[in-house]
């Protein structure tokens, strides 16, 4: 990376902040402490360096408990706290999709500049500003991935696709799913079932193991997923149950038990055994971090952001953008560019499974 280079005169500010929007609590506050943590370790490094263009790094953390309206509230807290003097420069998230585009638009108009470290659906991926980066690519991503895993791994057999018809972004994905099947003459292997046409989880799960079905892969709430799949695995102790590890993790685990041993999670890789992500690896274990699931994603976000600063000389939101279209960038996964804010190629999911407590990278 190349090294700090002065600001313009005018472009320089008493302080440059900059926030990470995560859950601290609650169902997804694992996924929220791996984000923070990574941004924290990419802030600490910069300032321990002297700074990024002679600028320390303020860090502000804020909840926003994966709610609609506090995502809003907190996007326009950001706005109108964002000033020439104390400047917001860059906000990670927010960790879930809420309120995505108004979110955005808000953060647009205050001109602060925003990445999303996690995966968003190519229907979000639609809503652009030049200073919004949608880093990793989309959630639909994990249908094509599931899929090849299943005709590596269970070929030719029956699953159960469980989705619930109230949340969009799994709708997306269940769809996305079909898809994969239907093109690929396996649609009479994929039987779908929805959990808002049932009154109770023992309806559904009677349904599912009458179809002599032995494979599901479940998205919705995480305590919804984690019932049914209690369930299922309780009449048949070797069922296979696939389902997103942001939907559900420590839900699961606290419902299922010992029941919860073999079972599969799709999720963002680790890129432990990325051969680009080597030279991170390195660098963050000789900083004493040992990067986590999400940890790397939010390390990586600003580290991208260090970068467009870095090339433009400046932390003006305008500067930023036209920077981002400037070519390749370094990240953990290897060289990422990006056309209108969303990668030219999609990080692909990895599947995990879970064995004597700990996830094990299986594709």
């Amino acid at each position: 990376m190349a090294a700090a280079a002065c600001l313009a005169p005018e472009m320089v500010f008493a302080d440059v902040n900059i926030a990470v929007i995560a859950p601290k609590a609650g169902e997804y506050k694992k996924f929220g402490d791996e984000l923070i943590s990574g941004v924290e370790t990419a802030v600490n490094e910069i300032n321990d360096r002297g700074g990024l263009a002679g600028e320390k790094i303020n860090l502000i953390t804020v909840d926003d408990q994966c709610d609609d309206r506090i995502a809003v509230s907190t996007a326009q807290m950001m706005a109108v706290s964002s000033s020439r003097r104390d400047k917001m420069s860059l906000v990670v998230g927010p960790f879930c999709p809420n309120a995505f585009g108004e979110v955005s638009d808000i953060y647009a108009k205050a001109e602060i500049f925003q990445i999303i470290p996690t995966t968003v659906s190519r229907r979000e991926a639609q809503h652009r500003h030049k200073g919004l980066v949608k880093m990793v690519g989309y959630k639909e991503r994990q249908a094509h991935d599931f899929f090849a895993y299943y005709q590596k791994t269970f070929p030719n057999q029956k699953v159960a696709l469980v989705y619930d018809g109230d949340m969009r972004p799994v709708v997306e994905v269940a769809a996305a799913l079909q898809e994969e099947f239907r093109k690929n003459d396996q649609a009479y292997n994929l039987k779908t079932f929805n959990f808002r046409n049932y009154d109770n989880i023992a309806s559904l799960s009677a349904e599912i193991l009458n179809s002599e079905i032995k494979i599901a892969y479940i998205m919705g709430q995480p305590e919804e997923i984690s019932q049914l799949a209690r369930s299922l695995k309780r009449e048949h102790k070797y069922f296979v149950v696939f389902t997103n590890r942001y939907q559900s993790d420590e839900t699961y685990n606290r419902i299922l038990g010992d029941l919860a041993e073999g079972s599969y999670f799709m999720a963002l890789p680790s890129l432990k055994d990325n051969p680009a992500f080597t030279e991170t690896l390195v660098r963050l274990r000789l900083l004493g971090v040992e990067p986590e699931g999400l940890s790397v994603y939010g390390y990586s976000a600003v580290r991208l952001w260090e970068e467009l600063v870095e090339q433009s000389e400046s932390f003006n939101y305008e500067k930023l953008a036209e920077a981002l279209k400037s070519g390749k960038f370094p990240a953990a996964w290897g060289d990422a560019a990006y056309n209108d804010g969303n990668p030219e190629d999609s990080l692909p999911y990895g599947i995990y499974r879970l064995y004597g407590g700990e996830y094990t990278q299986v594709y």
